[in-house]
């Protein structure tokens, strides 16, 4: 007997959706900070981040469906394939240049001191790679500290989605 899964629906489809996907990332951070999985909560923490800066990256380039690779009328634009790869980085600098964000995020966190703590906690530490360190990489005060740096109408994915 062959079982048959639905095929699941992209959440991608749409910067909004993305950016719903981007706090929905945050906050299954947080259940997994408040239940002492640290290195979960790290990954899960920067994923959100990046989440918002490619929500970001299709509304610049006013592509609203930018990932979802089965959209016909995205995949006739030439040259669609060479964006898809170059924006399918988890590198958050990159991702900050491809939304047009970077040259304002390191004039303002200069000002905003809740940026400039998510800057260096997040940007020096996290990269696909995070969801592989070993247990214990992360300790709470530092995931604590970055999720609350990364809510509220002066944290960083605020900020992203503002600029």
């Amino acid at each position: 007997m062959k079982i048959t899964l639905p095929q699941a629906k992209s959440c991608m489809n749409d910067p909004l959706e993305i950016k719903k996907l981007a706090i929905e990332r945050l906050e299954e951070a947080d259940i997994l900070y408040n239940n002492r999985k640290f290195d979960g909560a790290f990954y899960l923490a920067g994923y959100s981040v990046e989440l918002m800066l490619k929500a970001k990256i299709c509304e610049r380039f006013g592509i609203p469906n930018l990932f979802d690779e089965q959209n016909k009328g995205v995949n006739a634009i030439s040259g669609i394939g060479e964006v898809r790869k170059a924006v399918k980085t988890h590198n958050l600098y990159v991702l900050l240049i491809f939304g047009g964000l970077l040259m304002k995020f390191e004039k303002d966190i200069l000002k905003n001191k809740q940026l400039l703590k998510a800057n260096s906690i997040l940007f020096g530490n996290w990269d696909e790679n995070s969801r592989y360190k070993p247990c214990g990489s992360m300790k709470a005060k530092e995931i604590n500290a970055l999720i609350l740096l990364l809510k509220g109408k002066r944290g960083l994915l605020s900020w992203i989605e503002k600029n």
